[in-house]
Parts: structure tokens; sequence; C-alpha cells
């Protein structure tokens, strides 16, 4: 059988939250808290930090620890890229990989359950927990490319109303799974068919500033 790994991601630095990942919530580091719902979910085999930071390693205890270079360190590092690192680091040659943000400290056990049972034994594709859209419908958004001002998708968006438009679904950074080989082949966390998991908009909470995590608290 594949081993399902639970990676969490927990680089030392935060330009906007100096510290994020050892803030407390309900009285213990972000990371220590993902790791601990790690440990609480049926069917993870293993829990791994990948982390540059030695005060972040000391607060996952019995999690394995993966020393995360440099240049896996930066602002701009992404997160699959890291826990493509630690895959090879532990020398893995076929997982089930989950990975965990500390930023989503209202992700549950049961949560990762359901996205287990959702990616199932497919052969390929991913799960990714996701929560309805807020006020504002990703198609009625422009982008600006080369200067000039895009829709997100039609022009005829922008001025459609809101209830024809498809449901919207956005990514709350809580969970995602997918298979070690996927991960590899295509270096991203979203690899179709994508499952979502749906979770409601006020369990979204992703910790950018002092304010999110007292929202979260609350």
């Amino acid at each position: 059988m594949t081993d399902v790994v639970a990676v969490v991601t927990a680089r030392g630095g935060s330009e906007g939250f100096p510290g994020k990942n050892l803030a407390l919530f309900r009285g213990r580091p972000l990371v220590a808290h993902a790791v601990a719902t790690a440990f609480e979910t049926p069917g993870v085999d293993r829990v791994v930090v990948t982390t540059d930071d030695p005060a972040i390693a000391q607060a996952c205890a019995g999690a394995e620890i993966v020393q995360r270079p440099p240049a896996l360190s930066t602002p701009d590092s992404r997160s699959v890229d890291a826990v493509l690192h630690a895959a090879d680091d532990l020398g893995l040659t076929a997982a089930v990989i989950v990975l965990l943000q500390p930023t989503s400290p209202l992700r549950t056990a049961d949560d990762i359950g359901e996205c287990l049972r959702l990616h199932g034994d497919r052969a390929t594709g991913s799960v990714v927990q996701m929560s309805p859209e807020g006020g504002h419908h990703p198609w009625k958004a422009c982008v600006v490319e080369d200067g000039r001002l895009r829709p997100a998708r039609d022009w005829a968006d922008l001025e459609a109303p809101r209830q024809t438009l498809p449901r919207a679904l956005r990514p709350t950074g809580g969970v995602y799974v997918v298979g070690l080989h996927d991960l590899r082949a295509h270096r991203r966390f979203f690899v179709p068919e994508v499952v979502a998991q749906v979770v409601p908009a006020a369990r979204a909470v992703d910790i950018d500033s002092p304010a999110d995590l007292a929202r979260a608290q609350r």
C-alpha cells in the first residue's frame, strides 16, 4: 500500500507577519497545531515538517524534520519545490502527499480524512480544500496585461447578473492531496481531475496578519 505522508511547510521568514508560523493559536504555535492535526488524522502514516528555522523544528514534537535549504526559503519560494525537496530527502518513491500549511488553523482532522476519501485510489488527479467565494465573483474582474485592461474571462461577465454565473469556489490553503508521481510530473498541486472538499467560508481563514489570527481565534 502507498504511504500517506503529511507535509507541513513552515519556513522561518515572514515579511508581513514576522514569526507567523510560531504565532500562538489555542495555546500552541500554528505549526505545532498543524502537526497535531495531521497526527490526529486516521490514514496518515508519516508527518513531516520542512523548515529552515530551528525554533520551528523544535516546536514540532514527533514530526520528521527536513532541513530546507536557503534557496527554497525565500519569500518567492514555492511550496511545491519545498515538498519535492522533502520527498527526495526522505527517499520517497511512491506516496500520497498531503500538504498542510500552518496558516490554515481551522482545518480539522475530519477535513483531511474527507480529502483522503475523496482522493481514494485514483491513479491521478488531486483534491483541494475550497470554500464558497465571498462577495465578488472572480469573473467580475479584470487583469492588466502589457498595460492594457482585459476581462478575467469575458467582457459580458462584468455586466451579467451574479446569479447567472457559475458557482465559484476558492482554495482555502488548508489541504491539498496529490500523488507524488503527479506532483513530480506537473510540479503543482492542482492536477486534473481536481476534486473539491468544500468547507464553510467561516472556516477558510488564511493567516497573513495578526488580524487574521484574531479572526481565526474568534
